[in-house]
């Protein structure tokens, strides 16, 4: 081609294909893969074969062929571009030069999106592995005052505060300047940021519900899911027996918090003990001072078992309770139980371990062997 474009190369009629050609181009790089060749007829080129006169069809026919010597597009089969009526044989046609055809319709590179400029920042400036980067990079945050860059460099200061007792707000505000609500509904980001199973930034303060005997209790036993509390709460077994009960939903890591009075309302059920001096002795032993040992029961399954080694990082003596585990542990050695994928938790990831020998020498060499969960439900303590 000459350094002078020919006037027919802004015609509508070839500008129509060249569109056409350049959004097919647009469409590949978002997904990531590589353009194909496109077939022209009617739907793609109505321009040449909705034309009323033959006439018509055959000059925009040359001006494909011209494209084809300027070496900017290919036609498929071989030789048809040469053909009159080449149009008539089922041709395809695949972008050799995508500047020159970018060039011609005004368009030199594709808009990105938020969301493809979000993944491009993480990919290129987060700390992290690449899997983690993938999950990441599902969660746009778009600032109309900051780069991307700047917002994925305040990312990597996050696992800085991994163990600090801070609410979810308090997070966002010391990464993002002063801006406290850019976490919300984005516990999912804080989790794959940090590969936890759950953020472990609460949105308040733990509100642990807590049941007391009216006797005194000889240890504390948390529980994971709020039927299984209720049902423990109103038993009267003897497995209980002189155990306080306590529950927090879903603990979310939260067990740091657990232990400040300020990270921790706690809400007394009028079916235990309800005396000033019961309660003053639970507080004392939940934060910090009593010696009573804790206990903690959940589903058998990898979320229980994090849940577990998350909260012996607060509580060092807790333990998985044996009474509540020992049945569940039998049910999924016979064979009981559910596959991951069957209650939507194949998404869990296998602990390693979590320092307390009864789930690391029974519990979790179950979990293994059978590749199948117990949910806590099924069973009453």
């Amino acid at each position: 081609m000459s350094d002078r474009a020919p006037l027919w190369l802004q015609g509508a009629g070839v500008q129509q294909l060249l569109s056409l050609l350049v959004d097919r181009l647009d469409s590949a790089d978002q997904r990531g893969t590589r353009a194909q060749s496109v077939a022209l007829g009617p739907k793609t080129w109505p321009a040449l074969y909705d034309a009323p006169f033959e006439s018509q069809k055959e000059t925009l026919w040359e001006h494909l062929g011209e494209l084809v010597r300027w070496g900017w597009v290919a036609v498929r089969p071989d030789g048809l571009a040469r053909l009159r009526s080449g149009y008539d044989r089922s041709p395809r046609v695949t972008v050799l030069n995508e500047l020159a055809l970018r060039a011609a319709v005004g368009r030199p590179e594709r808009a990105r999106s938020a969301s493809e400029r979000w993944r491009e920042a993480v990919l290129a400036g987060l700390a992290a592995s690449e899997e983690v980067k993938r999950q990441v990079g599902e969660f746009c945050i778009d600032m109309p005052d900051r780069t991307m860059s700047e917002v994925v460099a305040r990312l990597n200061e996050l696992p800085a505060l991994k163990n600090e007792p801070l609410l979810l707000r308090e997070v966002s505000s010391q990464l993002f300047w002063g801006m406290s609500k850019v976490l919300d509904k984005r516990q999912a980001l804080v989790a794959a940021l940090l590969e936890l199973d759950d953020c472990p930034f609460p949105e308040s303060p733990v509100q642990l519900q807590v049941f007391l005997p009216p006797v005194g209790f000889r240890g504390v036993l948390f529980i994971e899911n709020l039927m299984s509390y209720d049902r423990a709460m109103r038993s009267g077994s003897t497995a209980l027996e002189g155990l306080a009960l306590a529950y927090a939903s879903g603990f979310k890591g939260s067990a740091q918090r657990m232990r400040t009075s300020d990270g921790c309302s706690l809400f007394f059920s009028d079916q235990g003990g309800d005396t000033r001096d019961l309660r003053d002795g639970f507080k004392a032993w939940l934060f910090g001072k009593g010696t009573q040992p804790a206990y903690f029961w959940g589903d058998l399954d990898w979320a229980g078992m994090r849940i577990l080694a998350a909260m012996r990082a607060s509580f060092p003596g807790l333990t998985a309770w044996q009474p509540g585990y020992a049945p569940m542990l039998a049910a999924l050695r016979e064979g009981q139980g559910h596959s991951p994928e069957a209650a939507e938790k194949q998404g869990q990831k296998a602990l390693a371990h979590s320092s307390c020998p009864y789930a690391d020498e029974q519990l979790a060499p179950a979990l293994r062997d059978t590749g199948r969960f117990v949910d806590q439900e099924l069973f009453r303590p």
